[in-house]
């Protein structure tokens, strides 16, 4: 299983198990390892939201052309992301922490990534 693929299984356990014990972490005082697995992923989620309503506004103001090479250079950059990602958290690859630390790669990216398109 490749790193990609480790940390996508990972992400969706992690999201399943957060629906039932994870709805409980408070994040402010997260205390285990899973429990600030939880809230990396929890903040990544709110970043990714932003960064979709900051895609659509700037897709909104473009034209055809304009559209076209927007979504081609998302698409690239959601490629650099994952891979960016997946190459930090190979430090801790099979450890406890890689879950956090790879959605705090991802967070930190998607911010990035939200105001370079003009979004908060």
């Amino acid at each position: 299983m490749n790193s990609a693929t480790f940390m996508t299984a990972a992400l969706v356990l992690l999201a399943s198990t957060g629906a039932r014990a994870g709805d409980t972490v408070d994040c402010n005082n997260a205390m285990t390892q899973m429990d600030m697995n939880i809230c990396a992923d929890r903040e990544y989620q709110r970043a990714d939201k932003a960064l979709g309503h900051a895609y659509t506004t700037a897709m909104s103001s473009e034209d055809g052309k304009g559209r076209e090479l927007l979504r081609a250079s998302e698409r690239a950059w959601i490629a650099f992301r994952d891979a960016e990602c997946t190459y930090e958290a190979n430090a801790s690859a099979g450890g406890s922490i890689q879950p956090m630390e790879y959605s705090n790669c991802l967070t930190e990216l998607t911010k990035a990534r939200t105001k370079q398109l003009g979004g908060k």
